[in-house]
């Protein structure tokens, strides 16, 4: 038993316990939000085309021959959006950020801060389009992404933060839910005829348990992105590793399974953190409760 006057001592449960839940009380909501933001990341393709329409981001009608070369596409583009006051680069057909059948030529504006984009066929050097990136919904969801919508040296550091917290709520999440010499299968799922707050916490547990191994993938890859330079070391060239991180964090290095599994991480989290939250109040008004009643119960003659 405890000493008198003394508080008694914590098991490493109850340790663990104040660890993961403390996690989820500080940075849970902007774990929410990179989840819910990252989620919706993975529909970049159909938000792009919802906003820009997609026929600047399909390839002109009728016969192709061979693809152009880069300087070509460039050239093209400088000529037929004068606004590009310095072209940055060229993405080929499929294998830039945004997903087009055209080429994307990016670059600085003339006339004001942002990011010039211009679609141009890879084959004729038709011009099929031009958009400024910052004026897109999809960048507002990026920076959300990235940043929080914070300054970027604000921004940055707190995703890291995030990242770091992921990874230790799910490690105390994971110690607290393991079966031992329980059946993993019945630790893993519903159990028949469970309600209220006990089926919350199932839920809430069996969701965490199988996207254990994705999400910590997905949060140790972002916590690198978010700042790369802090996990360098002599000689090391982060920016050579950059897109291995990026394919992890994005989609698992499972191509399009992988960005499926990686969309149900994302929604995950703010379900996982809603959750948690009611778990945590209802658990506090009941201790209110017995609280209240007992000392109703002790000032009654």
């Amino acid at each position: 038993c405890a000493i008198a006057g003394k508080p008694p001592m914590l098991s490493m449960r109850d340790i663990w316990l104040r660890l993961h839940r403390w996690l989820a009380l500080c940075l849970g909501l902007f774990l929410a939000l990179l989840g819910l933001s990252g989620s919706l990341l993975e529909l970049k393709g159909p938000i792009l085309r919802w906003e820009v329409g997609a026929q600047m981001l399909q390839l002109a009608p009728g016969e192709h021959g061979t693809l152009l070369q880069q300087d070509a596409w460039i050239r093209a583009a400088s000529d037929a959006y004068p606004q590009l006051h310095k072209v940055f680069g060229a993405a080929p057909p499929r294998q830039g950020f945004l997903e087009s059948d055209n080429v994307i030529v990016f670059g600085a504006l003339k006339e004001r801060p942002g990011t010039g984009i211009a679609m141009i066929d890879p084959y004729s050097g038709e011009p099929r389009g031009f958009f400024v990136f910052e004026d897109l919904w999809l960048a507002k969801l990026v920076a959300l992404h990235r940043s929080l919508l914070l300054p970027p040296a604000w921004g940055s550091n707190l995703v890291l933060l995030c990242g770091l917290a992921l990874l230790g709520s799910l490690g105390s999440g994971l110690y607290l839910w393991w079966p031992g010499r329980r059946s993993w299968w019945k630790a893993a799922s519903l159990g028949p005829g469970s309600r209220g707050n006990r089926r919350l916490r199932e839920w809430h547990n069996v969701a965490a348990a199988w996207l254990c191994l994705p999400l910590l993938l997905i949060a140790g890859s972002g916590a690198w992105l978010a700042r790369p330079d802090l996990f360098t070391w002599p000689g090391a060239q982060p920016m050579a590793i950059k897109p291995l991180f990026s394919a992890a964090h994005g989609h698992l290095l499972l191509g399009t399974p992988g960005a499926w599994l990686a969309f149900l991480c994302g929604i995950s989290l703010p379900l996982l953190y809603l959750t948690g939250l009611l778990l945590w109040w209802r658990k506090r008004a009941a201790r209110r409760a017995v609280q209240s009643f007992k000392e109703t119960s002790h000032d009654t003659p």
